[in-house]
């Protein structure tokens, strides 16, 4: 059974995740994909609830994911402290300190924010859990399908025929 949870952003355990590192360990890529992660509550991890809260800290020059469109979770941020530029599909915009920015699950809702400020950004994700999810990036023509027990990557326009090899 889950618990009650009550977690700080002041004090809260941070993880360092780049995922440059991980995804690009040639350095082929010019973006800078990394930030600092403090898991609230995540039924991936935990196997329980409907929702998945982190805290994310975004320095200087880094963005948090590459542009992305989520299928089949709904997604919000809270921007807790600082100011970075999102990128959405009517063009950039800057947030602030407590904006509130809501991420449809369709095309509206392709998003990227990217730290371009002196300071630290700091801010609050909240998305629906879904056991899996596809994600469309608009600006690579790629799409990842998630589920529980694969992650794969794909050209969207590597299409078969559903009966290929069937």
């Amino acid at each position: 059974m889950q618990d009650l949870v009550i977690k700080n952003v002041k004090t809260a355990e941070y993880k360092e995740v780049d995922l440059n590192r991980i995804h690009d360990p040639e350095g082929e890529h010019q973006h800078q994909f990394g930030f600092l992660k403090s898991t609230v509550v995540s039924p991936y991890k935990d196997g329980e609830g409907k929702m998945s809260v982190a805290f994310y800290t975004l320095l200087p020059g880094q963005s948090n994911y590459p542009y992305h469109q989520h299928l089949g979770r709904e997604e919000m941020f809270y921007i807790i402290s600082g100011k970075a530029t999102l990128k959405t599909p009517q063009g950039d915009r800057e947030v602030t300190e407590g904006d509130v920015v809501f991420f449809p699950p369709n095309e509206n809702g392709a998003h990227m924010l990217t730290n371009t400020s002196d300071e630290p950004v700091s801010y609050l994700d909240i998305d629906t859990y879904t056991p899996s999810d596809v994600v469309l990036y608009p600006d690579s023509g790629n799409v990842r399908v998630l589920a529980p027990s694969m992650q794969k990557s794909f050209k969207i326009d590597s299409e078969v025929n559903y009966l290929d090899g069937e």
